[in-house]
């Protein structure tokens, strides 16, 4: 009986597996559109992330209800921005130069964190 049918089949469903896996935690998407160096204006208000040497600065960031927070990857790898709890915050992968906007509406805090890199955290406060 000859290997390579069996082989190849085997290396197919693998390869199949990776790509199911890959793509299915949203390392494959693409973030849409031109990157915008500057937040988007929203009643006035906006504020800006940068994603530099693996975190997120600033880490805390206080605003208020309504604004529109935009995160720019100035790194050199792709990032994510990631809500730790549910799905408010969930950016495609960031390559360099992208960004990801967001307008908070409501009060509270939003832990959140790069699904690439675990270690990089960061916090928004909303006021009213």
């Amino acid at each position: 009986m000859k290997k390579t049918p069996i082989v190849l089949g085997v290396v197919i469903i693998i390869g199949l597996g990776a790509y199911y896996l890959f793509f299915s935690q949203g390392y494959g998407q693409k973030a849409t559109g031109t990157p915008t160096p500057t937040p988007q204006m929203v009643n006035g208000q906006s504020a800006a992330v940068s994603l530099n040497n693996f975190s997120f600065d600033p880490a805390t960031l206080t605003i208020k209800t309504g604004t529109t927070v935009t995160w720019t990857n100035n790194d050199a790898v792709s990032h994510t921005v990631t809500s730790d709890t549910g799905n408010l915050l969930n950016s495609p992968v960031l390559s360099p130069g992208q960004s990801f906007s967001f307008t908070f509406i409501s009060p509270g805090s939003v832990n959140y964190h790069c699904n690439i890199h675990r270690t990089m955290k960061g916090a928004i406060i909303i006021n009213n």
